[in-house]
């Protein structure tokens, strides 16, 4: 009787135990993990906090501590309970190999996060293997608990799934075409977390935070995320500013329209006036000189004599002010070039690189650089083609 009774006290102390150990190791034990690990200064230690491993950890030992205990001792004493310990031992089972796999994905995710900064694994698709590791799990998981509750060897359930491989790859035809994707997207050193990238079919722009297992988490320039399937990298054409950024210079290209009607040659008086120009002084004169000497060769026909012209004049003005802007990449391509006359006018186009490719400073640039070209049009006695307003045009029906 004695035996009977302590056997019975033994098992509600395991059962109290089991109950009781999650709140212990939460008030008593976790607080103690966290001020050591958080003394060694280790990302991966920081990152097991962040994501609750060590919190979720112990919600695992109350399965864990009545399944042992009702495995080291003998059911079949306790006559009254033993089918709803079986039952209660089974259950336990069944919780610790579903609950398992859900720590192991906290883990696994805590690796990513402390992979995720190291420029090694910047470069390689190390989030999408990790990302089909935690798929493997689950799968493997759910047929061991599948087996487990119905008491039947794993094996028997895994040599079935051949005849079923159809169907499996018809349920993860995205996950093996994002794998797919996301191997030849890094192999090919196509795109990189940190990226920006443009996909006009998608209206995406911005830069890429993720490239996962089955989709690519981009965060747009108005801080808005948006997401797509990765094997659509794959599909469509995508434009990547990697290569911008790293160059040091991003590129301007702008042109600013010029009225035909105010183009002009050069006469005296704009001519003193240009020549007064610092950064133009050397090029009249130069320029002065060669048509002077060309035009005294062909003094038998004045139909070919050459000139200044304010455009010409003002274009090359254009590039030496470019030229002189510190703001601008000297190692790169600048020129102001002419582009064909439209219906507008003749546009002038300006074709250079700054020497940073940060966005408000590259936009701060460019915005001074059009402000002093579009005010030095009056310099050079020409106009800017800008489209009649109905102010314009009310103005103009009033004179009349």
């Amino acid at each position: 009787m004695l035996n009977f009774f302590i056997n019975y006290i033994n098992l509600f102390i395991a059962l109290l135990l089991s109950i009781s150990a999650p709140f212990i190791f939460i008030k008593a034990v976790l607080p103690k993990i966290r001020k050591v690990l958080n003394k060694r200064n280790k990302k991966i230690f920081s990152n097991l906090i962040n994501v609750k491993f060590f919190y979720s950890l112990s919600f695992l030992l109350s399965p864990l501590i009545i399944f042992l205990s009702l495995k080291n001792i003998d059911i079949s004493q306790y006559e009254n309970v033993n089918k709803h310990l079986l039952i209660l031992m089974r259950i336990s089972g069944f919780v610790i190999i579903i609950y398992l796999p859900l720590l192991m994905n906290k883990f696994i995710s805590a690796l990513s996060l402390s992979l995720k900064s190291n420029s090694f694994f910047i470069r390689y698709p190390i989030n999408t293997y990790l990302q089909l590791l935690k798929l493997t799990i689950f799968i493997v998981s759910v047929i061991l608990a599948i087996c487990y509750l119905l008491n039947t060897s794993p094996w028997g359930v895994l040599s079935g799934i051949g005849a079923l491989g159809a169907i499996l790859l018809l349920v993860f035809k995205d996950t093996i075409l994002g794998l797919v994707a996301s191997i030849q997207v890094y192999g090919g050193n196509l795109i990189k977390e940190g990226d920006w990238i443009e996909l006009k079919n998608l209206d995406i722009d911005g830069e890429v935070l993720e490239v996962g297992l089955h989709r690519v988490k981009v965060k747009a320039w108005d801080n808005s995320i948006t997401t797509f399937p990765t094997s659509k990298l794959l599909e469509l054409t995508f434009k990547n500013w990697r290569n911008m950024k790293e160059s040091g210079g991003r590129r301007i290209k702008r042109e600013i329209i010029i009225k035909t009607s105010s183009i002009k040659f050069v006469d005296e008086n704009l001519l003193n006036k240009l020549s007064n120009i610092e950064i133009l002084k050397a090029f009249i004169t130069e320029k002065t000189k060669e048509i002077e000497k060309e035009n005294n060769t062909n003094k038998g026909n004045k139909y070919i004599r050459r000139k200044l012209t304010n455009v010409g004049c003002f274009r090359i003005y254009i590039k030496k002010y470019l030229e002189r802007n510190k703001n601008i990449n000297k190692n790169m391509t600048l020129m102001v070039r002419q582009k064909s006359l439209n219906q507008f006018g003749l546009p002038l186009e300006i074709y250079a690189f700054t020497n940073t490719t940060i966005w408000q400073d590259y936009e701060n640039i460019q915005s001074d650089i059009f402000d002093h070209i579009l005010a030095s049009t009056k310099l050079f006695d020409l106009s800017i083609y800008q489209s009649p307003s109905s102010y314009d045009i009310n103005n103009f029906l009033t004179l009349k």
